[in-house]
C-alpha cells in the first residue's frame, strides 16, 4: 500500500489532503515540522518508509524548509541518496518565487500552490509515485471527447451550467461552446429537476458546472441532491456526472465540503480559460487535441 505523510499546521488543509490522498493509500498526518521528522524517522526504522511527503512551507517554529532539510539529513545519514529518497511535494499559499527556488534547492521534487485543487495535485502525485500511475490506465474515460483515437469523430459533451449570475452563465457557455451543448439552470432546485429529467430520458449530463452561492438551494445542497438522485437510479461513483464547483469563495471549508459531497473539481471565480480546460483534461472529459479548438 502506498504511504503518504501530510504535514500542515492548518487543520482544514490537512483534512482536504487526507480526503484526496486516502483514496489512493494510507495517509498519515503531522501538525508541524518536528512531528513530521519524528514520523519520518519512525517509518524508516520500521522498514515501511513513506512514498510521498506533502509538506507545507509556512508553519510556526520548524517551517517546511527546515523540515525538508532535516528529512534529507536523515536520509544522508542512512545512505539513502538521490532518487532513493522520498519524493517531497511542497505546498504553500506564498506567491514569493524565492520560496519556490529555495524549496527546489533544498531537495523537493514538486511545488504546488494553495488553494489545492485535486486534479492538479493528483497529476503531480501520480508523477512522483510510480505505483499510482497504473490508475490512469485502468480508468476508462467517460462519455465525452476523451474517447478512442480510432473513432472518426468524438461526441460533444452534454453540460449543465448552474449559476444565478447571467454573466457567469454566458462566460461558461462561450468557453464550452466549441466542445459542448450547454443547458442552463438558475438555482439549485432547478438544476436538480433538470438532472432528474436527463436521467429519466436516458441522456445524463457529462459535466455540471455548479455555483456554490445561489439563493434558495445553494450549490452544496444541489450537489448532495444530485448524488442522492444518482444513487437512487443505480448510478454510482465514477459513473456519475462530473461536477465542477465554481465559486468566488476562497474559504477552504467550502472546498472541503464540496469534495465530501462528491464534486470532482473546484474552480475559483473569475474562471480562467486555461485553468478551466486543464481541469476538464485532468477529469478525462476532453483530450489535449480537443482543448486546442477551445
Amino acid at each position: 500500500m502506498v504511504k503518504f505523510l501530510v504535514v500542515d499546521d492548518d487543520s482544514s488543509c490537512r483534512d482536504l489532503l487526507r480526503l484526496f490522498l486516502s483514496r489512493h493509500g494510507q495517509c498519515d498526518l503531522a501538525h508541524d515540522g518536528r512531528e513530521a521528522v519524528a514520523a519520518y524517522r519512525i517509518a524508516l526504522d520500521s522498514g515501511q518508509p513513506y512514498d510521498l511527503v506533502c509538506l507545507d512551507i509556512m508553519m510556526p517554529e520548524m517551517d517546511g524548509h527546515s523540515t525538508l532539510k532535516a528529512i534529507r539529513k536523515i536520509e544522508k545519514e542512512r545512505h539513502i541518496l538521490g532518487s532513493d529518497g522520498v519524493p517531497v511535494l511542497m505546498l504553500t499559499a506564498s506567491e514569493d518565487p524565492k520560496d519556490c527556488i529555495r524549496a527546489f534547492a533544498e531537495g523537493c521534487e514538486c511545488y504546488v500552490p494553495k488553494p489545492i485543487q485535486e486534479p492538479t495535485l493528483m497529476i503531480e502525485v501520480r508523477r512522483l509515485v510510480p505505483e499510482l500511475q497504473a490508475e490512469e490506465t485502468l480508468t476508462s474515460p467517460p462519455s465525452g471527447l476523451a474517447g478512442s483515437n480510432s473513432e472518426p469523430e468524438s461526441p460533444r459533451l452534454r453540460c449543465l451550467v448552474v449559476d444565478d449570475d447571467r454573466v457567469c452563465r454566458e462566460l461558461l457557455r462561450d468557453m464550452l461552446e466549441p466542445i459542448a451543448d450547454c443547458d442552463f439552470a438558475y438555482d439549485g432546485s432547478e438544476a436538480v429537476d433538470v438532472v432528474r429529467l436527463a436521467i429519466d430520458d436516458g441522456a445524463p449530463y457529462d459535466l455540471i458546472c455548479l455555483d456554490i452561492m445561489m439563493p434558495g438551494m445553494d450549490g452544496h445542497a444541489a450537489l448532495s441532491a444530485i448524488r442522492e438522485l444518482e444513487a437512487e437510479n443505480g448510478i454510482c461513483c465514477r459513473d456519475g456526472v462530473k461536477v465542477v464547483m465554481t465559486t468566488a469563495l476562497r474559504d477552504s471549508k467550502h472546498c472541503i465540503q464540496s469534495f465530501r459531497e462528491g464534486c470532482e473539481c473546484y474552480v475559483t471565480k473569475p474562471v480562467h480559460h486555461d485553468e478551466f480546460f486543464d481541469r476538464l483534461r485532468s477529469l478525462n472529459l476532453i483530450t489535449e487535441e480537443a482543448a486546442t479548438i477551445c
